[in-house]
């Protein structure tokens, strides 16, 4: 691919107009705000236009794919961009979403702030857009390519950029609506130039079978799509053009921006974690999980095992708000979430912020690195709850009397010991490395609870597996060498070793567990100034870590690739693919809030 070429995206349909039929009349799907059953009334005879062409008739039909596109191509292409105001300041878009909405999210074009020049650097580093002087010109060609591959009829230049004022919402009051109901989903863009809006908004009604409503000095158009089945929705106002399905949530989308009703940009939570945010970035987006959590509570019974109370824990974990953005960096995309603890459900506590020497004992070449804080702790809460009877009296305690026994402790307090756990993942020559490295809080209890899990493990293994155990000495450590025959042997997992040594649990395949303990701190992954790079700007005191060599686990995957689909993969997937360096998570506790910090790197 040239230089100068965009970057193909996918088709959102490749259905022909020809497939298409212009549907019977109808009547209108939802009544009129005051709950009248027959169709609207319209302030003068229903207007039935004469259509120009053949394509007129499938106008609303593709306008609802346009929809589609210039959403697909801010997920795919990282384009879209928001801005408020200032940090905390509800956006235009924003002050049209009910308070009752379940999901929400926000994009704009118009790359306001810091944000153009920065991502046409992060672009820079994939093929089509190395030269950032042209980034405004490409983007455009790109959009132009994609609304034609989507068969919308619709060019970006002459029939969108004129009245698009670049900042789109889209929101959804519900994600699980009740059988035989229309998903909820209503699109809002926003205008800068009404008249020429008006123009194509003509050119989209032409020739349909729609009713007209007149809300609050607003009209409102209702139409069939197919068959007369899907229906849409479509309000404009000089503010913004309302898309939806459902007539009734476009009336109250317009009601909230007139405070005739209460919406999401009077909400606290939402202003408040709005204000933790940045002013300029690449997308937002909000979730409710209130409702979802209540939905599921009614379809599921409170018990996965008859006397276990599980579901319902499960449930409150889920009922959960958050707020996210993305913005753009010269080197990196930055996406950061802050989820809020439902105030009232029984979960653990939030893992602590802290640092540790962990990644100094991992190799610095491996592919997955992640790091958990408070582990034990949250492994006895889970098996707590999973094994108590439940709280509505149903549940008849179980006997763990033998199974305490066998283990040498309670089962739900059988991994307490463990503080931060650490996971390294590396691929080698066909060969898995991979282990687990913990700090433990007290190194005599996790040294008898280690030696009886490895008793019972020798146990069972009498009765047949393969499996045969070597105690080997290694400085002060005492390993458990576990060697595999069978399937395990001939997945490069031959054998694995335990230990408990200076304060911390080993675990690992091959030699894991002989280099972590022999490993110095230049050689591991501490020393990467890419891993550096990602603490610093997430934060060295975190709740948790994730690192992923995105380069090596492509190196990795590419081996396995079949010698036939090599050269479409060398022309048309490694090109925007060998650019992505690595990804980072950091993750932090404020409060009662979790914050997570996504970093996606270009080299």
């Amino acid at each position: 691919m040239s230089d100068t070429e965009p970057p193909a995206f996918p088709r959102v349909s490749d259905s022909p107009d020809s497939e298409v039929t212009k549907p019977e009349p109808a009547a209108p799907l939802f009544s009129r705000a005051g709950g009248a059953d027959e169709p609207v009334a319209l302030p003068e005879a229903p207007v039935v236009l004469t259509p120009a062409t053949p394509a007129g008739q499938n106008r609303w039909r593709w306008a609802v794919v346009a929809v589609a596109t210039l959403v697909v191509v801010g997920l795919i292409g990282a384009f879209f961009v928001l801005a408020s105001p200032r940090a905390g300041t509800p956006s235009t878009v924003a002050r049209y979403a009910p308070d009752n909405t379940a999901m929400y999210m926000e994009a704009r074009l118009d790359l306001p702030g810091d944000q153009r020049d920065r991502l046409a650097a992060f672009m820079s580093h994939f093929p089509g857009f190395a030269d950032q002087a042209s980034f405004d010109q490409k983007l455009d060609e790109t959009l132009d390519s994609l609304l034609r591959e989507s068969h919308t009829g619709l060019d970006w230049q002459t029939d969108v950029s004129p009245w698009f004022g670049g900042e789109i919402g889209v929101f959804s009051t519900t994600i699980t609506p009740t059988p035989g109901t229309p998903p909820s989903m209503t699109i809002a863009f926003v205008v800068k130039d009404r008249a020429a809006l008006d123009q194509l908004m003509t050119e989209w009604t032409t020739g349909l079978d729609a009713t007209r409503e007149e809300y609050e000095g607003t009209t409102i158009w209702t139409t069939a799509l197919v068959g007369g089945g899907e229906r849409l929705s479509i309000a404009a106002t000089d503010e913004v053009l309302l898309i939806g399905t459902r007539a009734e949530e476009i009336r109250g989308a317009l009601d909230v921006r007139a405070d005739r009703s209460a919406g999401l940009a009077d909400d606290q939570f939402f202003l408040q974690q709005l204000a933790a945010l940045h002013a300029d970035r690449l997308g937002f987006v909000y979730y409710d999980g209130r409702g979802l959590a209540e939905s599921l509570r009614g379809q599921f019974p409170g018990q996965i095992v008859p006397g276990i109370d599980a579901m319902n824990w499960i449930i409150d974990a889920s009922a959960v708000r958050v707020v996210g953005e993305l913005r753009a960096e010269t080197d990196h995309l930055a996406i950061t979430t802050r989820t809020e603890r439902p105030a009232d459900a029984d979960l653990p506590a939030l893992p602590a912020n802290r640092g540790t020497t962990l990644a100094e004992a991992v190799p610095a070449d491996g592919i997955l690195y992640t790091e958990m804080r408070d582990v034990g702790q949250t492994i006895s809460f889970a098996l707590e709850k999973f094994l108590s009877p439940t709280s509505s009296g149903g549940g008849v305690p179980i006997d763990l009397s033998g199974l305490e026994q066998l283990l040498g402790a309670p089962p739900q307090d059988l991994f307490d010991f463990l503080v931060d756990v650490a996971i390294s993942v590396g691929y080698h020559d066909g060969v898995v490395d991979a282990g687990v490295i913990a700090t433990v809080d007290d190194n005599a209890v996790a040294t008898a609870r280690v030696d009886r899990l490895l008793t019972t493990l020798r146990t069972l293994m009498q009765f047949g597996g393969g499996v045969t155990f070597e105690e080997q000495q290694h400085g002060d450590a005492t390993l458990t060498i576990i060697s595999f025959g069978g399937l395990a042997s001939e997945l490069g997992v031959g054998s694995a070793a335990v230990t408990v040594a200076n304060g911390r649990l080993l675990i690992g395949t091959g030699d894991f567990v002989v280099d972590a303990l022999d490993r110095t701190r230049d050689n591991s992954l501490a020393a990467r100034p890419e891993y550096q790079t990602a603490l610093q700007a997430g934060g060295a005191a975190n709740a948790g870590v994730v690192f992923v060599d995105i380069a090596a686990a492509r190196a990795a995957l590419e081996s396995f690739i079949p010698e036939a689909a090599r050269p479409v993969y060398e022309q048309s997937q490694r090109p925007f693919l060998a650019p992505l360096s690595h990804l980072a998570v950091i993750n932090i506790t404020d409060g009662s809030t979790s914050v997570s910090h996504t970093f996606l790197y270009v080299e």
